[in-house]
């Protein structure tokens, strides 16, 4: 069997640490405008001078790298991934990064294998996203308990409550989830949407076929670009074996083994 290469995976080995590293940044600012809130509280000598000047500085740094990863690192690696797709659709070396074993179909270089290639994309990023929405559900019902026990409890400063409804519905918490869910349906449909179009046996080669293949990928493209999900390493590594034999399941049901129609 041969060893599977993926040299495009170079490109999103940063945005992961990165994306780590920004998370950290997020918590960090939480609990420090937690203490900057609670500073008359805190008798540590000279916490009062750097409190605010910290939080500030934690802030900044987190919304420069967060830009930083959406408008460059994120867009680059996107886009070698999908020239990297396209490559391997039709056999033209538009990228000089090589993958081997990452799509799995033996169908000769077409736009039948692009439509295969983004079949088995779709089956890995509906599942993947599925196992990620399903844990954000947890973490937001947790802290969704959290922030109506905080309101509900008389007790509680105006100024506290001000601080965890801000940290639910910011972009790392509330909006994260919608993001994720939103991503998990679309790409459900699209699954659903050319896998049938496989069942059906259409024609990927003329001029119906082809329309709805580009279709299908611009589509793709479009809401991962509009939810902005990284999907989980982790989670892929731990679905990859399973979803493989799926995989290998779903070609020969949809007969995709076969070379491509005329």
């Amino acid at each position: 069997m041969s060893k599977r290469i993926d040299e495009v995976d170079k490109y999103y080995k940063p945005i992961k640490k990165l994306d780590e590293l920004n998370n950290i940044l997020f918590w960090a600012s939480v609990v420090l405008s937690l203490a900057v809130f609670y500073e008359n509280k805190i008798t540590l000598i000279g916490w009062h001078e750097w409190s605010s000047v910290l939080f500030i500085v934690v802030v900044a740094v987190h919304l420069l790298l967060s830009l930083y990863l959406e408008f460059l690192l994120v867009p680059l690696a996107d886009g070698k991934r999908r020239k990297q797709l396209l490559s391997n659709s039709f056999g033209i070396p538009l990228t000089s990064e090589k993958t081997q074993e990452y799509y799995n179909n033996p169908l000769v270089p077409s736009v039948a294998r692009l439509g295969a290639n983004l079949l088995e994309n779709l089956l890995f990023t509906k599942s993947i996203s599925s196992r990620m929405a399903s844990k954000e559900r947890t973490k937001v019902l947790l802290y969704f308990v959290i922030w109506v026990l905080a309101l509900s409890w008389r007790s509680t400063e105006l100024g506290l409550a001000v601080i965890i409804t801000q940290t639910l519905f910011s972009s790392e918490i509330l909006a994260l989830w919608v993001r994720i869910e939103l991503l998990r349906h679309q790409s459900e449909v699209l699954y659903n949407e050319l896998y049938n179009s496989f069942l059906h046996k259409i024609n990927l080669e003329n001029p119906n076929g082809v329309a709805t293949s580009i279709d299908a990928l611009l589509a793709y493209e479009t809401s991962k670009a509009m939810t902005r999900v990284r999907l989980s390493t982790s989670i892929f590594t731990e679905l990859n074996p399973t979803l493989t034999v799926e995989w290998n399941k779903i070609r020969k049901l949809l007969g995709i083994d076969n070379e491509p129609r005329e």
